[in-house]
């Protein structure tokens, strides 16, 4: 007795309890909405659309007999008999007033002949309004088919706005001759009423759709003449002869804005000819009122059920809210960082083997944070090492860097003296001695008597002449003496000129101020960059103008090279190609960071090139 005792004292397991709450709070909120949702509200909205459906059949059948009474009204209309081919087709004028008289809506009866122009009229009046007719579709298909035809809506260029049934007229012999049309004013109160007698709810409207979707009467008198809602799918159904019901959204004038509402619709076409189709709309929380009460009183039922649940809910919650409490706060107490106070006992449930899986992870965090702690302070100490001996590196690399520069600034520098002395040489030395030369050549050849052979002295008097021109340009290429006397822009624009313009390339060159000295390390980095410039433009651009610009602003010159020759991918340049390729611009970069400027490079296949070198400077007039 005392361990059956003890085994119906033993409380039930948290899961038990969380599962008996849970059922009891939602099944049966569940249940009940279900049921009521899904056998109320779709019972009633499936009876409004039947409804729905068969008065929009009923209206159309209505329409339809209608208009059927009013083609047979003009069908009873023959040609006068006895006329003969030649004559002017005519009809008993007491045809067409009895057609008029006894019509519903016809507001005028008309014939026409096989051209479609109009011969007589019931009321007689003016035709003029109505010479249009003879050019358009409808009835030139009524004449040349002889079916009979509900026309669409048609507009005249008067304003006026029309609707015709059209019936041919045929001779003894069955051969269409012409055709009577009756006339409709779709704004006229006799049009109109077809549809007064359709009893309709708060907000419906019956709208009258024509094959080509406009609406040719309404009972909601601003959307006559104008497209009706889904105009195309509407267009559909009558040529299917095909009925529809369901929801849809529309466009409803709402102030100045067109606001979208949805709507019930119900669509039948004329039974009987594939012309016109009624169409009967109503907002949807309308025609849907009761179900919508219905479904109002679904929610009042669901707020109640769900206070029931909120007292199951409490009940769960109280149950397990202490425990669950005291677990909350040792494990914000541990994401602090608190791990020395253990977790208490919880007891033997899900929430005492929670606890106990908690403690443990206490301990197990703590023993983890104490081995990070090692391994962190190991790899701090590994850190700096590796840190001090990168620095170490990079220090070495920046001094070998400043060699590096020193040393290319050196032989650059060097390079340049021995280019001038070269130069000097060249002008000084060797050029007047090919000059003598020539010039002893030139005497020789004075001194020959008449008739002494003077060809083999006339060829070496040419080539001295051509040694001494190639002199003078290697002279110059090496160390042009217009750098030293007059400054780098003066010497770019003379050294493009001598090498571009003698090769058919059009040069153009705009100085600032052209008479400017700069420091001669920079003249003679900047002037080599564009001689390394332009010889590339030599002998690869294919270029036909070439534009030079040169500025000194802010302690800096900017010199300019743009040509308009093929271009290249300056990827796909590279320095180290076994061909060379890609050496010049390498040097021109090179001698640009020197001077701790810069070199930007512009170029796409097809595009041309162009080319601008910066540099620092502290310039001075000379």
């Amino acid at each position: 007795m005392a361990a059956q005792g003890a085994r119906r004292g033993k409380p039930l397991s948290l899961r038990a309890r969380l599962a008996l709450l849970t059922l009891a709070g939602t099944l049966a909120p569940i249940v009940v909405l279900g049921w009521l949702s899904t056998s109320s509200v779709t019972a009633l909205q499936t009876r409004v659309l039947d409804e729905r459906q068969h008065l929009a059949e009923s209206v159309a059948a209505h329409i339809d007999s209608v208009v059927n009474s009013q083609l047979e009204l003009l069908e009873a209309i023959s040609p006068v008999a006895g006329l003969s081919a030649a004559a002017k087709l005519q009809v008993s004028q007491s045809d067409l007033r009895e057609a008029y008289v006894r019509s519903r809506f016809l507001s005028g009866v008309f014939l026409l002949d096989p051209q479609g122009n109009v011969l007589q009229t019931e009321p007689p009046s003016n035709a003029a309004p109505l010479a249009d007719l003879a050019n358009w579709g409808a009835v030139r298909s009524a004449i040349q088919t002889g079916a009979l035809e509900i026309s669409p809506l048609w507009s005249a260029p008067q304003g006026l706005r029309r609707l015709f049934l059209l019936v041919a007229l045929r001779s003894p012999q069955g051969a269409v001759v012409g055709a009577v049309a009756g006339e409709i004013d779709p704004s006229g109160s006799r049009f109109r009423h077809l549809l007064d007698f359709v009893p309709l709810d708060p907000g419906e409207t019956v709208d009258l759709v024509d094959q080509n979707g406009f609406v040719i009467a309404t009972t909601a008198p601003n959307r006559l003449y104008s497209q009706a809602d889904h105009r195309h799918f509407l267009e559909g159904l009558i040529a299917r002869q095909q009925p529809a019901v369901g929801t849809c959204h529309s466009c409803h004038q709402n102030g100045s804005a067109m606001a979208r509402v949805r709507d019930v619709m119900a669509f039948a076409p004329l039974p009987s000819r594939p012309s016109w189709g009624v169409d009967i709309r109503q907002p949807e929380n309308m025609a849907f009122g009761a179900a919508l009460a219905l479904r109002w009183k679904i929610l009042a039922w669901a707020l109640g059920l769900g206070l029931l649940s909120l007292v199951f809910a409490w009940g769960m919650a109280s149950s397990v809210t202490a425990p669950l409490s005291l677990l909350v706060k040792n494990a914000d107490r541990i994401a602090a960082g608190e791990l020395e106070t253990p977790i208490p006992e919880l007891g033997s449930d899900e929430v005492g083997r929670l606890g106990s899986a908690l403690e443990r992870m206490r301990a197990a965090l703590g023993q983890s944070l104490d081995d990070v702690a090692r391994a962190r302070d190991l790899l701090e100490d590994r850190v700096r090492e590796r840190t001090a001996e990168i620095e170490r590196l990079y220090a070495e690399l920046q001094q070998r860097d400043r060699l590096r520069a020193r040393l290319i600034e050196k032989l650059i520098g060097a390079q340049e003296e021995e280019r001038r002395r070269i130069a000097r040489e060249l002008h000084d030395e060797t050029s007047q001695l090919v000059g003598a030369l020539a010039l002893a050549l030139d005497t020789a050849l004075a001194t020959l008597p008449e008739g002494t052979s003077r060809g083999r002295l006339e060829e070496a008097k040419a080539i001295a002449l051509r040694t001494l021109d190639g002199i003078h340009r290697l002279s110059f290429d090496l160390r042009p003496s217009v750098l030293d006397d007059l400054g780098l822009f003066r010497a770019i624009g003379w050294y493009a000129d001598r090498d571009l313009r003698r090769r058919g390339i059009a040069v153009r060159c705009e100085f600032e101020e052209e008479d400017i000295r700069l420091p001669s390390s920079v003249e003679s980095a900047m002037f080599r960059a564009v001689q390394e410039a332009i010889a590339n433009i030599v002998r690869h651009a294919r270029a036909e103008t070439v534009l030079i610009q040169g500025a000194c602003r802010e302690g800096k010159v900017t010199v300019e090279i743009e040509d308009d020759g093929q271009g290249f991918d300056p990827a796909t340049i590279s320095p180290y190609a076994s061909n060379g390729r890609g050496l010049g611009l390498a040097g021109i970069r090179e001698r640009m960071e020197l001077l701790g400027g810069s070199a930007l490079i512009d170029s796409a296949p097809g595009r041309g090139t162009r080319i601008v070198l910066t540099a620092p400077i502290e310039a001075h007039h000379g």
